[in-house]
Protein backbone atom coordinates (compact mmCIF):
# COMPACT_ATOMS: atom_id res chain seq x y z
CA UNK A 1 0.00 0.00 0.00
CA UNK A 2 1.38 3.50 -0.83
CA UNK A 3 2.07 5.48 2.38
CA UNK A 4 -0.01 8.76 2.76
CA UNK A 5 1.50 12.39 4.63
CA UNK A 6 -0.16 15.49 4.64
CA UNK A 7 2.37 18.23 5.11
CA UNK A 8 0.44 21.55 5.97
CA UNK A 9 0.54 24.62 7.51
CA UNK A 10 -0.90 25.12 11.11
CA UNK A 11 -3.33 22.19 11.70
CA UNK A 12 -4.65 21.91 8.05
CA UNK A 13 -3.50 18.38 8.10
CA UNK A 14 -5.12 16.85 11.24
CA UNK A 15 -8.15 18.53 10.33
CA UNK A 16 -8.43 17.31 7.05
CA UNK A 17 -7.37 13.76 8.22
CA UNK A 18 -10.50 14.55 10.52
CA UNK A 19 -12.88 15.28 7.99
CA UNK A 20 -11.63 12.62 5.66
CA UNK A 21 -12.53 10.36 8.75
CA UNK A 22 -15.93 11.48 9.09
CA UNK A 23 -17.08 11.20 5.45
CA UNK A 24 -16.00 8.06 4.83
CA UNK A 25 -17.10 6.50 8.54
CA UNK A 26 -13.71 4.56 8.99
CA UNK A 27 -10.28 5.74 10.58
CA UNK A 28 -7.45 6.31 8.20
CA UNK A 29 -4.98 3.60 8.03
CA UNK A 30 -1.47 4.41 8.44
CA UNK A 31 -1.92 8.28 7.41
CA UNK A 32 1.14 10.24 8.71
CA UNK A 33 1.13 14.14 9.54
CA UNK A 34 3.49 16.65 9.73
CA UNK A 35 2.27 20.62 11.24
CA UNK A 36 4.17 23.28 9.94
CA UNK A 37 4.56 26.61 12.05
CA UNK A 38 6.07 30.19 11.18
CA UNK A 39 8.81 28.74 13.96
CA UNK A 40 10.00 25.90 11.75
CA UNK A 41 12.98 25.68 9.42
CA UNK A 42 13.23 23.88 6.37
CA UNK A 43 16.00 21.94 8.19
CA UNK A 44 13.75 21.26 10.91
CA UNK A 45 11.06 20.02 9.18
CA UNK A 46 13.08 18.13 6.60
CA UNK A 47 15.39 16.22 9.88
CA UNK A 48 10.93 15.72 11.15
CA UNK A 49 10.16 14.10 7.54
CA UNK A 50 12.67 12.31 6.33
CA UNK A 51 12.24 9.57 8.67
CA UNK A 52 8.25 8.84 8.04
CA UNK A 53 9.57 8.93 4.26
CA UNK A 54 11.67 5.67 5.00
CA UNK A 55 10.76 2.08 4.91
CA UNK A 56 8.05 2.70 1.95
CA UNK A 57 8.41 0.08 -0.52
CA UNK A 58 5.39 0.97 -2.78
CA UNK A 59 5.97 4.19 -2.50
CA UNK A 60 4.95 7.55 -1.01
CA UNK A 61 2.40 10.76 -1.73
CA UNK A 62 3.29 13.59 0.27
CA UNK A 63 0.28 15.88 0.24
CA UNK A 64 1.17 19.81 0.80
CA UNK A 65 -1.13 22.86 1.50
CA UNK A 66 0.20 25.36 -1.06
CA UNK A 67 2.81 25.64 -4.02
CA UNK A 68 5.94 27.71 -3.11
CA UNK A 69 5.19 27.33 1.11
CA UNK A 70 7.08 26.11 3.56
CA UNK A 71 5.41 22.82 4.12
CA UNK A 72 6.08 21.72 -0.04
CA UNK A 73 9.57 23.62 0.43
CA UNK A 74 10.49 20.84 3.49
CA UNK A 75 8.22 17.98 0.93
CA UNK A 76 10.41 18.28 -1.56
CA UNK A 77 14.03 18.98 -0.02
CA UNK A 78 12.80 15.70 2.30
CA UNK A 79 12.05 13.68 -1.09
CA UNK A 80 14.85 14.54 -3.10
CA UNK A 81 16.63 10.64 -2.31
CA UNK A 82 12.93 8.91 -2.45
CA UNK A 83 12.76 8.05 -6.12
CA UNK A 84 9.36 6.21 -4.98
CA UNK A 85 8.16 10.02 -3.64
CA UNK A 86 5.52 12.08 -4.78
CA UNK A 87 4.76 15.55 -3.70
CA UNK A 88 1.47 16.74 -4.75
CA UNK A 89 0.56 20.28 -3.69
CA UNK A 90 -2.83 22.17 -3.55
CA UNK A 91 -4.34 19.95 -1.24
CA UNK A 92 -8.27 19.90 -1.09
CA UNK A 93 -10.39 17.15 0.44
CA UNK A 94 -11.27 15.36 -2.74
CA UNK A 95 -7.21 14.91 -3.09
CA UNK A 96 -7.97 13.89 0.37
CA UNK A 97 -10.57 10.90 -0.48
CA UNK A 98 -9.20 9.71 -3.91
CA UNK A 99 -5.77 9.06 -1.95
CA UNK A 100 -7.24 6.86 0.69
CA UNK A 101 -9.75 5.35 -1.87
CA UNK A 102 -7.45 4.31 -3.98
CA UNK A 103 -4.11 3.68 -2.44
CA UNK A 104 -4.83 0.25 -2.42
CA UNK A 105 -4.73 -0.43 -5.69
CA UNK A 106 -2.57 1.50 -7.57
CA UNK A 107 0.68 1.96 -7.47
CA UNK A 108 2.72 5.32 -6.02
CA UNK A 109 3.10 6.87 -10.18
CA UNK A 110 -0.61 5.90 -11.05
CA UNK A 111 -2.33 7.56 -7.25
CA UNK A 112 0.17 10.60 -8.08
CA UNK A 113 -1.80 11.16 -11.55
CA UNK A 114 -5.12 10.31 -10.06
CA UNK A 115 -4.76 12.41 -7.12
CA UNK A 116 -3.91 14.79 -9.25
CA UNK A 117 -6.40 14.67 -12.04
CA UNK A 118 -9.44 14.18 -9.40
CA UNK A 119 -8.14 17.74 -7.18
CA UNK A 120 -8.43 19.69 -10.46
CA UNK A 121 -11.54 17.94 -11.21
CA UNK A 122 -13.08 18.95 -7.93
CA UNK A 123 -12.89 22.71 -8.54
CA UNK A 124 -15.61 24.04 -9.86
CA UNK A 125 -17.66 27.37 -10.23
CA UNK A 126 -20.74 26.22 -8.44
CA UNK A 127 -22.33 29.73 -9.24
CA UNK A 128 -21.29 29.63 -12.76
CA UNK A 129 -22.38 25.90 -12.57
CA UNK A 130 -25.76 26.66 -11.96
CA UNK A 131 -26.70 29.94 -13.85
CA UNK A 132 -25.94 28.11 -16.83
CA UNK A 133 -27.93 24.89 -16.04
CA UNK A 134 -25.42 22.27 -16.63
Amino acid sequence: MVKLILVTHGNLAEEMLKTATLILGKAAEGVQTLSVTTSTSIEQGTQQLTPLLADSPDGVIVLTDIFGGSATNIAITASKDFPKCHVITGLNLSMLLTALNSRKKLNDKELAEKIESDGKRAVINATELLIKGL
